[in-house]
Protein backbone atom coordinates (compact mmCIF):
# COMPACT_ATOMS: atom_id res chain seq x y z
CA UNK A 1 0.00 0.00 0.00
CA UNK A 2 2.78 2.38 0.89
CA UNK A 3 3.95 1.55 -2.50
CA UNK A 4 1.32 2.78 -4.38
CA UNK A 5 0.40 5.74 -2.59
CA UNK A 6 4.31 6.57 -2.94
CA UNK A 7 3.89 5.92 -6.82
CA UNK A 8 0.66 8.35 -6.51
CA UNK A 9 2.36 11.29 -4.83
CA UNK A 10 5.53 11.28 -7.04
CA UNK A 11 3.38 11.42 -10.70
CA UNK A 12 0.91 14.24 -9.12
CA UNK A 13 4.43 15.80 -7.79
CA UNK A 14 6.00 15.30 -11.81
CA UNK A 15 2.24 16.10 -13.08
CA UNK A 16 2.20 19.49 -11.39
CA UNK A 17 6.13 20.54 -12.26
CA UNK A 18 5.17 19.48 -15.90
CA UNK A 19 1.74 21.79 -15.68
CA UNK A 20 3.82 24.33 -14.30
CA UNK A 21 7.02 23.80 -16.86
CA UNK A 22 4.62 23.95 -19.53
CA UNK A 23 2.85 27.06 -18.71
CA UNK A 24 5.88 28.62 -17.87
CA UNK A 25 8.09 28.28 -20.91
CA UNK A 26 5.65 26.24 -23.76
CA UNK A 27 1.93 27.58 -23.65
CA UNK A 28 3.01 30.73 -25.25
CA UNK A 29 4.03 29.33 -28.16
CA UNK A 30 1.60 26.59 -28.34
CA UNK A 31 -1.78 26.07 -30.47
CA UNK A 32 -4.56 25.62 -28.39
CA UNK A 33 -5.46 22.24 -29.34
CA UNK A 34 -1.78 21.03 -28.85
CA UNK A 35 -2.38 21.72 -25.14
CA UNK A 36 -5.31 19.66 -24.72
CA UNK A 37 -3.36 17.25 -26.46
CA UNK A 38 -1.01 17.07 -24.09
CA UNK A 39 -3.54 17.55 -20.94
CA UNK A 40 -5.10 14.38 -22.94
CA UNK A 41 -1.57 12.77 -22.83
CA UNK A 42 -1.28 13.03 -18.92
CA UNK A 43 -4.70 12.13 -18.66
CA UNK A 44 -4.01 8.51 -20.59
CA UNK A 45 -1.07 7.96 -18.20
CA UNK A 46 -2.69 9.00 -15.29
CA UNK A 47 -5.52 6.17 -16.29
CA UNK A 48 -2.54 3.92 -16.82
CA UNK A 49 -1.27 4.26 -13.13
CA UNK A 50 -4.70 4.26 -11.71
CA UNK A 51 -5.63 0.86 -12.97
CA UNK A 52 -2.08 -0.56 -11.97
CA UNK A 53 -3.02 1.00 -8.52
CA UNK A 54 -6.73 -0.57 -8.20
CA UNK A 55 -5.91 -4.07 -10.04
CA UNK A 56 -5.84 -7.03 -7.19
CA UNK A 57 -2.27 -8.54 -6.72
CA UNK A 58 -3.58 -11.29 -8.12
CA UNK A 59 -3.68 -10.23 -11.78
CA UNK A 60 -0.06 -9.11 -11.94
CA UNK A 61 0.11 -9.60 -15.79
CA UNK A 62 -2.88 -7.16 -15.88
CA UNK A 63 -0.89 -4.96 -13.39
CA UNK A 64 2.63 -5.14 -15.37
CA UNK A 65 0.74 -3.84 -18.96
CA UNK A 66 -0.56 -1.00 -17.71
CA UNK A 67 2.81 0.03 -15.23
CA UNK A 68 4.24 -0.79 -18.74
CA UNK A 69 1.79 1.61 -21.18
CA UNK A 70 2.15 4.00 -18.20
CA UNK A 71 6.13 4.30 -18.38
CA UNK A 72 5.59 4.21 -22.72
CA UNK A 73 2.92 7.20 -22.89
CA UNK A 74 4.40 9.04 -19.64
CA UNK A 75 8.10 8.58 -21.41
CA UNK A 76 6.35 9.72 -25.35
CA UNK A 77 4.28 12.45 -24.01
CA UNK A 78 7.39 14.11 -21.74
CA UNK A 79 9.50 13.45 -25.02
CA UNK A 80 6.90 15.09 -27.52
CA UNK A 81 4.97 17.88 -25.20
CA UNK A 82 7.72 19.35 -22.96
CA UNK A 83 11.43 18.19 -24.11
CA UNK A 84 10.77 18.52 -28.21
CA UNK A 85 8.82 22.05 -28.17
CA UNK A 86 11.33 23.49 -25.71
CA UNK A 87 14.32 22.34 -28.15
CA UNK A 88 12.46 23.69 -30.87
CA UNK A 89 11.51 27.28 -29.21
CA UNK A 90 14.79 27.88 -27.22
CA UNK A 91 17.36 27.00 -29.15
CA UNK A 92 15.94 26.74 -32.79
CA UNK A 93 13.77 29.73 -33.52
CA UNK A 94 16.81 31.93 -32.18
CA UNK A 95 19.08 29.73 -34.85
CA UNK A 96 16.52 30.53 -37.55
CA UNK A 97 16.39 34.08 -36.82
CA UNK A 98 19.84 34.71 -36.95
CA UNK A 99 19.63 33.15 -40.37
CA UNK A 100 16.79 35.54 -41.48
CA UNK A 101 18.73 38.29 -40.11
CA UNK A 102 22.22 37.89 -41.59
CA UNK A 103 20.17 37.48 -45.16
CA UNK A 104 18.55 40.39 -44.14
CA UNK A 105 21.40 42.92 -43.65
CA UNK A 106 23.05 40.86 -46.66
CA UNK A 107 20.21 41.43 -48.76
CA UNK A 108 19.40 44.82 -47.43
CA UNK A 109 22.32 46.69 -45.97
CA UNK A 110 20.98 50.16 -46.15
CA UNK A 111 17.59 49.05 -44.36
CA UNK A 112 16.09 49.20 -40.80
CA UNK A 113 13.48 46.58 -40.06
CA UNK A 114 11.96 44.52 -36.93
CA UNK A 115 11.64 40.84 -36.92
CA UNK A 116 9.16 39.24 -34.80
CA UNK A 117 7.29 35.57 -34.79
CA UNK A 118 4.46 35.28 -36.81
CA UNK A 119 1.36 36.02 -34.07
CA UNK A 120 -1.63 34.25 -36.32
CA UNK A 121 -2.20 30.88 -34.92
CA UNK A 122 -2.46 29.21 -38.78
CA UNK A 123 0.72 29.81 -39.56
CA UNK A 124 3.83 27.46 -38.61
CA UNK A 125 6.20 28.43 -35.49
CA UNK A 126 9.04 29.28 -38.11
CA UNK A 127 7.51 32.05 -39.99
CA UNK A 128 8.66 35.37 -39.20
CA UNK A 129 7.15 38.71 -39.48
CA UNK A 130 9.69 41.11 -41.10
CA UNK A 131 8.76 45.30 -41.12
CA UNK A 132 10.88 47.69 -42.80
CA UNK A 133 11.22 50.98 -40.95
CA UNK A 134 10.82 53.00 -44.18
CA UNK A 135 7.68 50.46 -45.07
CA UNK A 136 5.41 49.93 -41.56
CA UNK A 137 2.37 49.72 -42.90
CA UNK A 138 3.68 46.38 -44.79
CA UNK A 139 4.29 43.39 -43.36
CA UNK A 140 7.09 40.70 -44.97
CA UNK A 141 6.40 37.23 -44.11
CA UNK A 142 9.24 34.85 -44.22
CA UNK A 143 9.30 30.81 -43.80
CA UNK A 144 12.83 29.39 -42.30
CA UNK A 145 11.47 26.39 -42.32
CA UNK A 146 13.84 23.38 -42.70
CA UNK A 147 14.79 23.20 -46.41
CA UNK A 148 15.34 27.29 -46.63
CA UNK A 149 17.94 26.23 -43.11
CA UNK A 150 19.77 23.45 -45.19
CA UNK A 151 19.56 25.79 -48.13
CA UNK A 152 17.36 23.93 -50.59
CA UNK A 153 15.03 26.97 -50.69
CA UNK A 154 15.63 30.30 -51.36
CA UNK A 155 14.80 32.46 -47.91
CA UNK A 156 11.88 34.74 -49.96
CA UNK A 157 9.70 36.79 -48.29
CA UNK A 158 5.77 36.04 -48.40
CA UNK A 159 3.61 39.26 -48.80
CA UNK A 160 0.27 39.03 -46.86
CA UNK A 161 -2.85 40.03 -49.09
CA UNK A 162 -3.65 43.44 -48.41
Amino acid sequence: MKLKVTAAILFAAALIASIVFYQIYIAAYAHPVETVMAIATAAVAAVFLTVAMIVPQRLKLVTGISITLFFAVLLVGITFWLVRPYQLIYTELPEREATLESHLEEQYPEREWEISRSQLETHPIFMFEVVFDDEPQRPYLYLMDQDTMEGESDIEPHVPAE
